[in-house]
């Protein structure tokens, strides 16, 4: 299992309006010089707009409606702890092998039950934390608390 990123670096690339040059002193030139500079900056920047920002509105978006989200969040985190927990028992089972120390079959039977319970509340809580902190992300999308500044991975605030 590995960790796939919700939101991910999105690249794009400069469109052709944003990379031409405007002329400043073309505001000086005819009866409409300034209007059509400033037609050209207008253009200029919602094209740089709609290549750099609205990427991530889409994503963002994408993310706000898609219903898998929260299963799919509490699934990874379950097996996360899951897999913590086995990891766990191993190097405990290491560590009593290399100091010799043996559990009789009652030992044996008590510990595995109390880690089975254990191990089973910590993976059904882990996953409800994590399908409710996806749901109200998902949430926090759609009321709007959730805009381009608050991406993670410092992807729009560098």
């Amino acid at each position: 299992m590995t960790y796939q990123p919700t939101l991910g670096r999105i690249q794009y690339a400069l469109s052709q309006t944003s990379q031409q040059y405007i002329d400043p002193g073309q505001a000086m030139r005819g009866d409409q010089g300034a209007s059509q500079l400033l037609g050209q900056l207008n253009r200029a920047q919602w094209a740089d707009w709609k290549n750099r920002f609205a990427p991530y509105v889409d994503e963002l978006a994408r993310v706000a409606q898609d219903n898998n989200a929260p299963g799919v969040a509490a699934a990874n985190a379950s097996n996360a702890v899951g897999l913590a927990y086995d990891n766990s028992q191993q190097g405990l089972a290491q560590q009593r092998q290399g100091y010799g120390i043996s559990q009789t079959p009652q030992q044996q039977a008590a510990e595995e039950r109390r880690t089975h319970l254990e191990r089973n509340a910590s993976m059904v809580s882990a996953g409800n934390e994590a399908r409710m902190s996806a749901q109200d992300r998902q949430q926090a999308i759609l009321a709007g608390g959730m805009g381009l500044s608050n991406i993670p991975d410092r992807v729009m605030n560098p």
